[in-house]
């Protein structure tokens, strides 16, 4: 009857844009145990001056299939767990097979705790979480900055993490404004153009992938771009219709962008 529950609100809360949240603003202390056997109590973390950013899911829940590998961007940006920021995933009603499947499919190595053998379907109860994908940022003071983080990209996790105090890690002062960066048409067909305004001469690297994290193609490898605004163009007309990633690595930087193919 509660997984019926779940399914409801969930599609009433996503529909709607309201946002599944969690109503509390302070943290309460949970203890999981991951996918391989690793267990994670929270206060402890939070105690090294760190932040928490939890990811509440279901495997079966179709944005927490859109957004997966979204959070797994975000949290290769802040230096896999060994920065200030600890990413962990927590599932609701899944068995730990369940949720490695899950895992192997959209290409996540950051922390899983299922909910039927990790104890995660007890922290979706202590925070009352009442819908997925549910994505919170929780300080080292116990206080929790975020209650959801709507849309859950990995441009909106970053941001979030950065403004709780986060700090990305392995990457320079940028040569570019990330709002800067542009592709057109979005929704594609046959070709995209990315638009990039560069303060100095940069090598980037463009990689197509799925929406799973699934390499496609590498269009431009260590491509040298002047300083000054350039538009490099990349084929899309072999892309089956749906949605994609559009990676940039531009010197040190990650900037990820959605693509939308829509072909004839």
């Amino acid at each position: 009857m509660k997984n019926y529950l779940y399914s409801f609100l969930f599609t009433i809360l996503f529909f709607t844009n309201a946002g599944a949240q969690t109503p509390l603003t302070s943290a309460i202390d949970f203890n999981v145990k991951t996918l391989d056997g690793e267990v994670i109590d929270l206060f402890p973390i939070l105690d090294q001056n760190k932040i928490v950013v939890v990811d509440f899911f279901s495997t079966s829940c179709g944005p927490c299939q859109t957004f997966a590998y979204d959070f797994q961007i975000a949290y290769e940006n802040f230096g896999f767990n060994q920065g200030n920021v600890f990413f962990l995933g927590v599932n609701y009603n899944g068995t730990n097979e369940d949720v490695r499947f899950f895992d192997s499919l959209f290409n996540i190595s950051l922390p899983s705790a299922s909910g039927l053998d990790g104890g995660g379907n007890k922290v979706f109860d202590s925070y009352l979480v009442a819908a997925y994908p549910t994505v919170i940022v929780i300080k080292p003071d116990h206080a929790i900055a975020e209650q959801f983080i709507w849309e859950p990209s990995a441009e909106n996790i970053i941001e979030a993490v950065i403004n709780a105090g986060g700090l990305l890690v392995g990457q320079k002062e940028n040569s570019f404004s990330n709002n800067d960066i542009q592709i057109y048409p979005n929704p594609a067909t046959s070709r995209i153009t990315l638009s990039l305004e560069l303060d100095q001469q940069e090598l980037i690297t463009i990689k197509l992938k799925e929406m799973s994290g699934r390499l496609i193609a590498i269009p431009f490898e260590n491509v040298i771009l002047e300083k000054g605004i350039n538009n490099p163009e990349i084929e899309t007309g072999f892309l089956p219709n749906g949605m994609y990633f559009v990676e940039l690595t531009i010197g040190s930087s990650m900037v990820i962008r959605k693509l939308a193919v829509r072909n004839n």
